[in-house]
């Protein structure tokens, strides 16, 4: 055997240089091909303004803290089982088979500063609009609730929700990940080719 020579595999791996980057983009490609085949995904968002009223907040609760606790209970109005359970009442209405269905995992709730969004996504464009339409109108019914039986803080102030449009063009959240990931494992594939290649050329007795 002989000794490993670092420098030798780094000049080695450069002459391949073209044959990594091939190996890279291959990968990519197959990466890219492969988000693209799953089916289709629309994204309909709805968007709340949850303010402080500054005037009316006690001066024990200034702090930056309870200001994040309160604006919490937004999060809290799109999720508690009361409005979970409209929502999926909702979904059977419209036709979505929701017995083995995860709402949550088609979901997302974002925060923007003051503003709040509510993203869900589905396989039908239509259905995705009316149940963010639905499903935002019984989470600002359920925030007005809230205000009114004391369990969010009175200095907390709810605006209506826009209501979302149909959406048009399908969204791919994976695709960066898996392009990456597939360069990634090409490029991979592509050095372990020439590293046996290179073993190879080196085990044949010469002429």
């Amino acid at each position: 055997m002989q000794e490993f020579d670092p420098v030798e595999h780094f000049f080695h791996y450069v002459h391949m240089w073209w044959l990594l980057l091939a190996a890279a983009l291959l990968g990519g490609l197959v990466g890219y091909l492969f988000s693209r085949s799953h089916p289709q995904v629309y994204e309909a968002v709805s968007t709340y303004l949850a303010e402080i009223d500054v005037e009316k907040v006690p001066v024990e609760e200034l702090d930056l803290y309870y200001s994040d606790m309160a604006l919490g209970t937004t999060q809290w109005a799109f999720t508690n089982e009361e409005v979970i359970s409209a929502v999926y009442a909702e979904a059977a209405r419209l036709g979505v088979d929701t017995a083995e269905w995860d709402i949550l995992a088609n979901t997302s709730i974002e925060r923007r500063h003051a503003f709040w969004e509510l993203r869900f996504r589905h396989t039908d464009p239509a259905v995705a609009q009316e149940l963010i339409k639905f499903w935002s109108q019984q989470g600002y019914q359920f925030m007005l609730q809230m205000l009114a039986d004391g369990s969010a803080p009175g200095y907390v102030q709810f605006s209506p929700p826009s209501l979302s449009q149909k959406p048009s063009q399908p969204v791919y959240f994976a695709t960066h990940k898996l392009v990456a990931a597939g360069s990634l494992i090409g490029w991979l594939v592509g050095m372990l080719f020439v590293e046996v290649t290179r073993m190879y050329r080196r085990s044949r007795p010469k002429p």
